[in-house]
């Protein structure tokens, strides 16, 4: 099955230089002292919506429990990422909501 899948994505993706809309290639695992809720708005809204949306092209939530999420990115420009990731407004909304993260890189297995 994977073998099958992962040619498909080729055999959809190689005609398309840089084509990056069908694999989620970044994990983001949070915690945090707001709800979910709030978590989720403030981070789609803010963060998503505002400051990434020319990076990163596709994203879900996973909600672990109401202070834990896994949020899966399609992320086309990493240091695009990581700048925004350190911007000053990003760091105050952290501190603000006592929220750590981890951030993962994702592979398709071949």
């Amino acid at each position: 099955l994977w073998s099958y899948l992962a040619e498909t994505l080729k055999e959809l993706c190689n005609p398309v230089e840089g084509c990056h809309h069908f694999l989620m290639n970044t994990l983001i695992i949070s915690t945090f002292s707001c709800t979910f809720d709030s978590f989720k708005k403030d981070v789609t809204e803010l963060f998503l919506e505002d400051i990434c949306k020319e990076f990163v092209t596709a994203y879900e939530f996973v909600k672990v429990d109401e202070h834990k999420s896994h949020l899966l990115m399609n992320v086309v420009d990493m240091e695009r990422l990581e700048a925004a990731m350190t911007s000053p407004i990003c760091i105050e909304w952290e501190k603000k909501n006592n929220c750590q993260e981890t951030v993962y890189k994702i592979e398709l297995v071949e």
